[in-house]
């Protein structure tokens, strides 16, 4: 038997999957990065390896390919400090490959991994020459360990690792995708696809890709890409479609297109008004017709957008999203799009056997993505409202909210002088700008004319005053109306208007560090350009406007302009920068709230898809997990008790934790028909049955009101007293609590608040996201899930005693032969997923493995449940399975 035999279907491998993707087309850029080797000297080299299949005979091919590959080792040898030799290295690795395939010796084997060991040294910059070799190498060294398909498949994580910030990173996730689908591990191919979708998102080659590979499967990208206009304006997706929800038709004239068309446009016009801000039509015609079929989708009396597609289904467009057609696409107000595997769609029939497209229409209208609410919050944020509103109420006009954002305490106010804007015209202008949440609550009607009066006012005052020293302060706030009415009405034409706006601003002058909206509108204008480095861009945007120094807001319109682009990547850089650093400035509250609220946080990167009970288990568990907020937010503010005494937050808390509950005074409901909210009492029950099963005094539960006098509250309670102690909110929806914490739909739901002892906030349940689930109370699953933290934390520390009193404290052992005092069986409790985890490793430290199996395989069993429930399989799943494997081998290591 040969030493170190390597089958050669394993160093065929690597070429084979590599080809298949393209990968091994030499990188010109890397070529170019060496100055000592020259592309043609590899060029010469290559020139001769190909003569060597000349030969007219085996003999002649190997001894020509052997002499080509002498000389390249001593082009090497002469170059070997250079980082030029990775090119040659790569050049002498293909060779030996067309070398093997002439002659199978084992000694040209060992050879050739001998070069790929070196090969692999290669920095990133040369990472497309050195990445069939580590392939290979990893292939061969599995395969001489005898790894089965799990080992084979955990192998591949490191790979991919290595690879995930070079020039090859989309290439060796398609690879990896196909390897890990082969050898059918679901695991790796969810982390995959997550790494894709923060990564690759909007790529059209990857989304087919995907397609191509996940037959079956429902998944999500993003709907980007730049379209010309019928009348030569060119669109570009996301940026056009964030802050509402899209229906892109792609049709023909060939398969009945134009049916669709007539149909969906009488249902559009009969559901005008509820369409109107909450979802637009774009037409996309495949045809290649002159006006792109403009006259067809007008003479239906529609005012939908049309759009060209070049080419129809050859364009990379139709591949990637469609591919079957008439199709819709639903795009969410956030830029995605379910790409759902079964092909063409289909709509449901009404009762003479035609498509009910009125019924789709109310479909749409009663999902998420295009509720009222949710989508006002979403186009006020991509228009930048929060950046000319001072979340603390009000407006000092010597100190406006562009200036407040700047500030640290040494920001000097502005002088104000008889040749100011005069301040009852400022005023007026800013009375335009509601602050949140009622802003949330406008109707697109509503905001449409606010925004119209403040462009109306705008144009006037600098008309009025063109030499006023603050008319910056007006023009800013016309550029956010026009972005506001382009986001209203997806008028690219007002978008123009505001670009050219901000140009003239740019022009007429701004204070140090104001002009952040005027330099909002020329990036997007950059942005729009087809052939942009939209990376670059946004880059360079953060740079020119402070850099890593930069006040907060400058992060926050950076990681809108990523979401613009379908950056994940980059939005997601930014968010934890403004996580991190720039939470407590107020100018900061209505963005890091937005980007801290569990909802947002759960559908901004969600598909527009329902269907089927999994998904909706899926939000409910993934709204309700234990996890604190990813921020160090610290709450300081004064509340009232009914009888007028001052409750200072964090001053007066003596409790490990207090919940607050927002709410509006009554009416509430009394039945379920009424069509009036809960009462707060009745909403607040499960977290104040939580607290009463606590310690005493670790938990305190207080109910907010927003609005009334203390009397008006108490009586609304009836004649029984509240359960709980219940407060007043000084001002009610008018202070700056309110936009501190992002509470929002405070009329009509409950918000909730978690805080620890020191005034730091656990974590926000906005009116939006939910209280209770499946998964039970989100605010008691923070609670348990730190109860665990602090179990493991002390058994890290080696304080066994302390971490048992603590657990069995919270979840006392069971002893399944009690009984009661009759006789009877006791039932037994049901422990959180969270203290189960931590009395598993409390046993475990005491040696009692059969009490640590036991709750680690409950865990299991019920994450299993959940898990199936949703289809899908999480991380809890994973770290369950872990737990209980380790118990099972510490428990024979014992025996």
């Amino acid at each position: 038997m040969r030493k170190n035999f390597i089958c050669p279907s394993i160093l065929c491998l690597g070429v084979f999957c590599l080809t298949a993707f393209g990968l091994l087309t030499l990188n010109t850029t890397a070529q170019e990065a060496s100055p000592t080797v020259s592309k043609e000297a590899i060029a010469e080299l290559d020139k001769a390896l190909e003569a060597a299949k000349e030969g007219d005979s085996e003999a002649r091919q190997r001894l020509a390919v052997r002499r080509v590959i002498r000389d390249a080792e001593e082009q090497l040898a002469s170059n070997a400090k250079s980082p030029g030799c990775f090119l040659i290295l790569e050049f002498i690795f293909r060779a030996q490959q067309q070398l093997i395939a002439l002659d199978d010796d084992s000694k040209h084997r060992e050879a050739l991994l001998a070069t790929c060991r070196e090969l692999i040294k290669a920095p990133d910059e040369f990472a497309e020459l050195r990445l069939e070799a580590d392939l290979l190498i990893s292939q061969a060294d599995l395969a001489k360990k005898g790894a089965n398909s799990e080992v084979r498949a955990n192998a591949l994580r490191p790979f991919v690792e290595r690879y995930l910030d070079t020039p090859v990173a989309a290439k060796v996730l398609r690879l990896s995708m196909v390897m890990a689908l082969e050898l059918g591990d679901n695991r790796l191919v969810t982390d995959l696809r997550e790494m894709i979708e923060e990564r690759f998102a909007g790529d059209l080659e990857m989304i087919a890709f995907q397609r191509d590979k996940l037959g079956g499967q429902v998944f999500g990208a993003p709907f980007a890409g730049t379209f010309e206009r019928s009348d030569g304006k060119t669109l570009r997706f996301p940026m056009d479609g964030l802050g509402h929800s899209t229906l892109c038709v792609f049709w023909s004239k060939e398969n009945g297109g134009e049916d669709v068309l007539k149909g969906l446009a009488a249902a559009s016009l009969e559901n005008k008004d509820k369409l109107d801000g909450r979802l637009e039509i774009v037409s996309f015609n495949l045809d290649g017709l002159p006006d792109a079929g403009e006259s067809i989708v007008r003479g239906y009396g529609v005012d939908w957008q049309v759009m060209r597609l070049p080419d129809g289904r050859e364009n990379p467009i139709y591949d990637a999203y469609v591919r079957s057609d008439p199709r819709f696409l639903t795009v969410s107000p956030t830029g995605n799009v379910a790409l759902i595997m079964s092909g063409s769609t289909r709509q449901k029939k009404d009762s003479g056997g035609e498509p009910d497209y009125g019924r789709m229409f109310h479909s749409m209208l009663a999902r998420n993505w295009t509720d009222p609410r949710y989508v006002a919050q979403l186009s006020s944020l991509m228009a930048g409202e929060f950046l000319v509103i001072d979340p603390e109420g009000g407006m000092d006009f010597a100190l406006p909210p562009e200036l407040k954002a700047l500030s640290n305490g040494d920001v000097q106010p502005l002088t104000r002088t008889s040749t100011c804007v005069p301040e009852e015209t400022l005023r007026a202008i800013q009375d335009c700008f509601v602050a949140p949440p009622r802003r949330y609550r406008l109707t697109t009607p509503e905001a449409r004319t606010s925004y119209a009066k403040a462009v109306e006012l705008c144009r006037k005052t600098i008309a009025d005053h063109p030499d006023a020293p603050d008319l910056w302060i007006v023009r800013n706030r016309l550029l956010v109306a026009l972005l506001g009415l382009w986001k209203t009405d997806a008028d690219l034409a007002v978008l123009e208007e505001a670009i050219a706006e901000a140009k003239v601003a740019k022009a007429a002058g701004y204070p140090p560090g104001c002009d952040l909206v005027a330099n909002f509108c020329i990036a997007r204008e950059s942005l729009r350009d087809p052939a942009a480095q939209t990376g670059a861009v946004i880059y360079q945007f953060v740079v020119d406007n402070g850099g890593e120094n930069a006040p907060g807001p400058v992060f926050s319109v950076a990681a809108l302009l990523a979401l613009d682009v379908a950056d994940r990547k980059r939005f997601e850089d930014y968010r934890e920068i403004i996580l991190k650093n720039h939470t407590e400035q107020p100018m900061m509250w209505a963005f890091t709230t937005f980007l801290l609220d569990r909802y947002h946080n759960y559908w901004l990167f969600q598909v527009p898809f329902t269907a089927g009970w999994s998904y909706g288990r899926r939000e409910d568990y993934f709204l309700t997990k234990g996890d604190r907020e990813k921020a160090q937010r610290m709450l300081q503010t004064e509340l009232q008790t009914l009888d007028g005494k001052p409750l200072r937050i964090p001053d007066d808390l003596d409790s490990q934790w207090t919940v607050i509950i927002f709410a509006k005074p009554g009416p509430w409901s009394r039945n379920r028909e009424d069509g009036l909210p809960a009462s707060p009492e009745r909403l607040a029950k499960p977290i104040a049955d939580f607290a009463a099963s606590r310690p005493e005094g670790e938990v305190k539960v207080y109910i907010a009101m927003l609005d009334g006098d203390a009397d008006a509250i108490g009586a609304g309670f009836g004649e029984k007293e509240a359960s709980c102690p219940v407060l007043t909110v000084p001002g009610g929806v008018n202070n700056p609590l309110i936009q501190r914490l992002g509470i929002l739909s405070e009329d009509n739901q409950i918000n909730s608040v978690l805080i620890g002892k020191d005034g730091r906030i656990a974590l926000m349940v906005s009116g939006l996201a939910k209280q209770n689930g499946r998964g039970g109370n989100t605010l008691t699953n923070v609670i348990e899930m730190d109860d665990e933290k602090f179990v493991s934390a002390a058994l890290q520390r080696g304080d066994v005693d302390q971490a048992k009193e603590r657990i069995f404290t919270l979840a006392p052992p069971f002893d399944p032969e009690a009984v009661d005092d009759r006789g009877r069986p006791l039932k037994k409790p049901k422990v959180s997923l969270s203290h189960l985890i931590a009395r598993a490793r409390v046993y475990m430290a005491l040696k009692e493995w059969d009490k640590a199996l036991a709750d680690a395989e409950e865990v299991v069993q019920r994450q299993l449940g959940t898990d199936g429930g949703m289809s899908l399989r999480t991380d809890e799943l994973d770290e369950a399975e872990k737990l209980r494997d380790t118990i099972l081998q510490k428990q024979q290591e014992a025996k």
